[in-house]
């Protein structure tokens, strides 16, 4: 008996699943054959709908012909909907979301309520990210922005068995433009609100007759949108600023937040004909940012304790409110924050424990003394090898080698106010390498593609908080690095295939194996006293205890062997008609927590394992005028790694879980002048047993709204416009509620939130220049994105928040065929 959810139960026997993968060998989609080589640039003029051209089995398709719930963008929806940072994706595909951490500065992404909520750089998140086939081992890369790419493909539920890595939950894969056998480019700009400024351009053509180049690169900066009125006003009644402290004569400090000072990139690629057979492929890229401090805000909150002390709920703070804390429903005082100028409570009711209200509560205003304009930093860079070669009798033998260094210096105000309490800082130092040995081939109804996969991950991260001099803590100033090493490899043969039945029907099986082996060693130093000359660094000598953390470094090796499998079927009645049903797990590697204190036991942590079970249609009507896609989910977790906040640091567990859910996405174009497209994703989830005080706690998986809704409607005018076409386009998404914490709180919800956007587009008749003017949360809600619990540290939380309304134009010239 295979366990589904709390509620009921499937009886399935793993000879049943077995004989399916046995029997379940490849063929080719059965509509792929013809539409799979048109693109979106290619079909947009030819009066239906656009298609793309996907990988998501490992071999060029017709995304419609996949039977995965994909959502797939060109490059011309790409620009329409400016999507210049991966994680702009979640703003039209249903059920995708973002988690993230350093005020929204690092974000990963959630699919279908899969997500990983641990930031320490050590740990892998649960959705993969692949540019080019090249997979991006650091989480906080997965915001990365996005420049000349041909096309995007977010791929809904596991992955595993053809891309193995962390895509338990799904991928996102991003492929670039690659070059040409003629010239062709373009040249980008934009202009918008708080001083935005973004210069993107591409330059590709032949260099000799077998030969080809592609270079292409952007920049980008704007001002903090968070307005910091530190030190002129701190929001906190005169007579307990005394009481604050100070952030010393740190230059920059009271910076304006959110804020990028430079952002940018470039990429090269070379293409080569080495013979009939043999194709070469190279690409290399280098990536930096420069940022301000996170831009957290702050929520007051009192906690909620049991008899014992231990943290059961947690509320917003009334205005009335002078509790530190509610412990057995009686207000208490003076637990916490030592430095408390009223010494026994909140000074100021309804306030954090020393007084500052934030005054518009998630508006743009703060005031925030630990707050710089050029604190974060991070920078990337790697490079690409694939050959190609053509074995004759439709097989085909690709190599493909990627190497990427990823290293961040981040850091935040703790309590996001004008009080020098504790500020937080992570850096980290990560290489990966991977090699990926792949065949593919068909021989009649079968088509199938097998190889070998190799990673190697190393990750040096330093994380912790600080106290500076002058602090309200008791010490003068200090450090506590939470250091952690962290190497791993990885040993993957995978294969699937695809087996024609008869024209209209088709199994898919697919299995891969995987041993995984981890190094990790981890301490805790208390660095005591410290300078405070350097926050931006950890200083690691001279180092004392610091009671209920263990000083002695810790050291483990594992290792482990993981299964991902798929077994499906695939039913074609009609042309352009899919009916797809199938089992599919994914499996993602245990690994280790870096927070404290806790047991030494408690520092490892199992794999994961999540069993799908979806059905799903892919559908175009009434003459390619109408797409209607749809997918219905259920997910068996087992072991899911659940990741949860305590205080100021993070504990990953093991437990039972399972998600349920189904989406629609549909797009029409019911004249040449009208597209309209429309996504919604329902989902819903169970954690069991999550420890929370002294008991356990069913709860709901965090950054998981219930409801996501997304959409535009473009409309081009029939008539010329100053000799050119004109197009009004208007789009939007909404989500509904989300925990920001495991614990589900009530003060750890944030509210549900939607934005609207306005576009206006003139294009000339030879389309090579584009100009548009654009207004984006065209009516200014102010909305929280992300949010971190230190109810018990300050009595707050900490949110981060969505831009404001962003106005601005763009003017585009493309060259070339």
């Amino acid at each position: 008996m295979i366990k589904v959810g709390k509620y009921f139960k499937h009886s399935i026997s793993v000879s049943t699943v077995l004989v399916a993968i046995a029997l379940s060998s490849t063929a080719k989609a059965q509509v792929d054959e013809t539409d799979s080589t048109i693109t979106e640039e290619a079909s947009k003029s030819s009066g239906g709908l656009s298609e793309i051209v996907v990988t998501a089995q490992k071999r060029e398709q017709n995304a419609q012909s996949v039977g995965i719930a994909i959502t797939a963008l060109g490059s011309e929806s790409l620009v329409r909907l400016q999507m210049v940072a991966a994680t702009d994706l979640a703003r039209v595909a249903s059920n995708v979301t973002l988690s993230g951490s350093y005020g929204g500065q690092m974000s990963q992404f959630t699919i279908r309520g899969v997500t990983q909520n641990d930031f320490n750089d050590h740990v892998e998140p649960v959705i993969a990210v692949y540019v080019d086939e090249g997979y991006v081992a650091f989480a906080n890369s997965q915001g990365a922005g996005m420049f000349d790419l041909d096309h995007v493909e977010v791929l809904k539920g596991p992955q595993g068995t053809l891309f193995g890595r962390n895509s338990t939950g799904g991928l996102v894969q991003l492929v670039t433009k690659k070059p040409t056998d003629f010239v062709d480019g373009y040249v980008d700009a934009t202009i918008a609100s708080y001083n935005n400024v973004r210069l993107e351009g591409a330059l590709g053509g032949p260099i000799t007759d077998s030969i080809r180049g592609r270079i292409a690169g952007y920049f980008e900066r704007y001002d903090g949108w968070v307005k910091n009125k530190y030190p002129e006003e701190t929001f906190v009644p005169a007579e307990f600023q005394s009481g604050l402290g100070t952030a010393g004569d740190l230059p920059g400090k009271g910076a304006d937040l959110a804020g990028i000072k430079g952002q940018w990139a470039i990429r090269g690629q070379v293409e080569a004909d080495l013979s009939d057979s043999v194709d070469f492929w190279a690409s290399a890229y280098y990536t930096k940012m420069i940022a301000s401090t996170g831009p957290y805000q702050q929520v007051p909150t009192v906690a909620i304790l049991d008899a014992d002390g231990n943290q059961i709920n947690e509320i917003y703070a009334s205005p009335t409110n002078i509790c530190q804390a509610i412990q057995d429903g009686v207000c208490v005082h003076g637990l916490y924050a030592p430095g408390d100028p009223a010494g026994t409570t909140r000074p100021v009711p309804g306030a954090d424990y020393y007084g500052y209200l934030d005054p518009d509560g998630s508006g743009p205003i703060t005031s925030s003394d630990y707050a710089f304009d050029n604190a974060d930093t991070s920078a990337s860079y790697g490079a690409n090898v694939k050959f190609t070669v053509d074995l004759g009798s439709d097989i085909t033998f690709t190599s493909f080698s990627d190497y990427k260094h990823f290293d961040k210096d981040f850091s935040l105000d703790l309590e996001a106010g004008p009080q020098n309490q504790f500020f937080w800082h992570g850096i980290s130092d990560e290489d990966s390498f991977s090699q990926e040995l792949r065949l593919n081939g068909r021989s009649g109804d079968l088509t199938w593609v097998t190889g070998a996969y190799f990673l190697k991950i190393k990750n040096a991260s330093t994380h912790g908080i600080g106290a500076l001099p002058g602090s309200s803590y008791p010490f003068p100033a200090w450090d506590q690095p939470r250091i952690a090493r962290l190497d791993s490899k990885s040993y993957s043969l995978f294969g699937q295939v695809e087996y024609t039945i008869s024209p209209s029907l088709a199994v898919i099986g697919g299995l891969r194996g995987s041993r995984e082996v981890k190094d990790y060693d981890f301490e805790v130093l208390f660095v005591y006293p410290n300078t405070g000359l350097d926050p931006f660094h950890f200083d690691y000598a001279p180092t004392a205890e610091f009671p209920g953390f263990y000083q002695d470094p810790y050291h483990d090796h594992s290792s482990e062997t993981l299964w991902n499998w798929k077994a499906q079927l695939n039913w074609t009645p009609a042309d352009r008609l899919l009916f797809y049903a199938g089992v599919t797990q994914g499996a993602k590697a245990g690994s280790y927590n870096s927070g404290g204190p806790m047991d030494v036991e408690s520092i490892p942590y199992k794999a994961e394992r999540l069993i799908s079970y979806e059905v799903g249609v892919k559908s175009e009507l009434f003459d390619r005028k109408i797409r209607l896609n749809a997918a219905a989910f259920y997910y068996d977790y087992h072991d899911y790694q659940a990741a949860r906040w305590l205080g100021v640091s993070s504990q990953i567990l093991n437990a039972e879980a399972y998600i349920y859910g189904g989406e629609v996405e549909l797009t029409a174009v019911p004249s040449d002048t009208l597209e309209i497209s429309l996504n919604g994703g329902y989902q819903k989830s169970l954690v069991e047993d999550v420890p929370v005080g002294a008991g356990l706690k069913d709860v709901h998986t965090t950054f998981a709204p219930n409801f996501t809704l997304s959409g535009y409607v473009r409309y081009t005018l029939p008539q010329e416009i100053a000799g050119g076409q004109l197009a009004l386009q208007v789009s939007g998404n909404y989500q509904s509620s989300v925990w920001h914490n495991l614990n589900n709180f009530d003060a750890n919800k944030l509210d549900a939130w939607g934005i609207l956007n306005l576009r206006g587009e003139w294009t000339s008749p030879d389309e090579r220049f584009r100009f548009a003017v654009f207004a984006n949360n065209v009516l200014n809600n102010y909305y929280d994105t992300i949010g971190f619990d230190t109810a018990q540290l300050n009595g707050s939380n900490l949110v981060a928040q969505g831009k404001p309304r962003w106005i601005g134009a763009n003017l585009r010239y493309s060259f070339g065929q």
